[in-house]
């Protein structure tokens, strides 16, 4: 009679033939094949492929699927050299990303990435100085957002002292002095117009406050005082502006949007609202953000709440290639998945704005076509710096959209162009406003409110 386990390992040849080696691995647990030589021999070539999986993981910076690699083969032949060698380089490479990641700035994802090395038990002393270091620079960038740069730029010279090897520091200290010196003058000025109850510029010096310290209350106060002396009401500028929007009458569109070209850099579109929905885009469907792929009509909600986002799954949804069923909070650098094979990057890139974008990472498009989907808050900042939200890397200085009153602005450094006329560094945008300035030039395209075309 033929014995039961011989059938079994049969199917787990065929699965580990067939490259599935997850499914070979468990049938090798599960049914105590390893206690058979061929068992012990299948397990060995599983055991290897998985080590070479986890290689090709990490040069790739799949980190977590490395792990899991490893994870699973450690399960199944216990810490073989095969499988040492390759945890070795997984750590190796882990420790350079989390470096990467501190000297580009984003404490965020640093901190979540050693957060799963203390998990796994793999702390040691490099990896505390990076613990702290991201520390430093998450403390910074929070007492940078409270107008308290002093002290910001205390906590990233405590972080260069940890590690002065990351020359990128200097930069951060440079930039934090020089936004901590424009806003102690518009401070003064700011004292000096409510001391003369000029309630009209103290509202514009408050924004500009804002603009460099987004919780200062000095600038908040100032806003309100200023607002209450006028008698006029203090608006959210999460709000989406009037002249933008109308009654919404699209019943699953949240709230306008518009398309937004930066010549030499690529369109985006850009969501106001606080809320949208992710959806197929179908003829009659109507979605903020429509998807040329094969999801649910209305496949997942993403919401602003605050300084944070989550997202709501109505439909088969998977958050860093887990399913999940109720709503989740949103990090930096998660991958949301719909359906089975519509993959976007969720990102902050700017530490002083609540603003967010979307990153199609599959080959799926939006309708219409958009590089990224950006979701705009308060502000969102275009120009040459990595952590800006539209990278723009020919251009000098950083050119911000901002809204302010029910309305949506432009700043920039110098003189800009908008519609044909010259403004001193600022101006109000319409829906379909042209901007130019000395190295730039873009364009906003208002959409359909009832189709998914740009009006033409």
């Amino acid at each position: 009679m033929f014995q039961t386990w011989r059938l079994k390992l049969r199917e787990a040849e065929e699965a580990y033939k067939a490259g599935d080696l997850a499914k070979a691995g468990r049938m090798l647990v599960d049914e105590s094949l390893t206690h058979f030589l061929p068992g012990r021999r299948l397990a060995t070539k599983v055991t290897t492929r998985k080590a070479e999986r986890a290689l090709n993981c990490i040069k790739s910076s799949d980190f977590d699927s490395a792990w899991g690699e490893i994870d699973e083969a450690i399960s199944l032949s216990g810490e073989t050299t095969a499988i040492l060698d390759a945890r070795q380089k997984l750590v190796e490479a882990a420790m350079r990303n989390i470096g990467l990641l501190l000297r580009t700035g984003d404490a965020s994802a640093a901190l979540s990435a050693i957060e799963s090395f203390e998990k796994r038990k793999l702390a040691a002393a490099p990896l505390l100085t990076l613990k702290q270091v991201a520390q430093r620079i998450q403390s910074a960038a929070n007492l940078a957002k409270h107008g308290k740069f002093a002290e910001a730029d205390a906590q990233l010279e405590i972080a260069m002292r940890l590690r002065p090897d990351f020359v990128e520091f200097e930069q951060g200290r440079t930039d934090c002095r020089e936004r901590g010196k424009r806003f102690r003058d518009v401070a003064e000025q700011l004292h000096h117009a409510m001391a003369a109850g000029s309630w009209s510029e103290v509202v514009q010096l408050a924004d500009q406050l804002l603009q460099l310290a987004p919780e200062s209350k000095l600038a908040k106060d100032a806003r309100q005082q200023a607002w209450a002396k006028v008698g006029a009401k203090l608006v959210d500028s999460r709000r989406v502006p009037n002249n933008w929007s109308g009654e919404n009458d699209l019943g699953e569109v949240n709230g306008e949007r518009f398309l937004l070209w930066v010549d030499g850099v690529g369109g985006y579109l850009v969501s106001l609202a606080s809320e949208i929905v992710l959806g197929q885009a179908a003829p009659g469907n109507r979605v903020d953000v429509p998807i040329l792929a094969d999801i649910s009509r209305r496949h997942a909600k993403i919401r602003r709440d605050g300084e944070g986002y989550t997202i709501e799954p109505l439909h088969v949804l998977r958050l860093n290639g887990k399913a999940i069923q109720t709503q989740a909070v949103l990090s930096n650098g998660d991958e949301i998945e719909l359906g089975s094979g519509v993959r976007l990057r969720f990102r902050r890139p700017h530490a002083l704005s609540a603003s967010a974008r979307l990153d199609l990472v599959s080959r799926h498009r939006t309708q219409p076509y958009a590089d990224s989907i950006l979701l705009m808050a308060e502000s969102c900042v275009l120009g040459p710096r990595w952590q800006n939200h539209v990278v723009c890397p020919d251009w000098e200085a950083d050119v911000v959209l901002y809204r302010q009153d029910d309305e949506l602005y432009c700043r920039a450094m110098n003189a800009i162009e908008i519609d044909g006329e010259l403004c001193d560094g600022r101006g109000r945008l319409n829906s379909n406003s042209h901007v130019t300035g000395s190295d730039f030039s873009m364009s906003l395209e208002e959409l359909d409110r009832c189709t998914t075309q740009p009006l033409r």
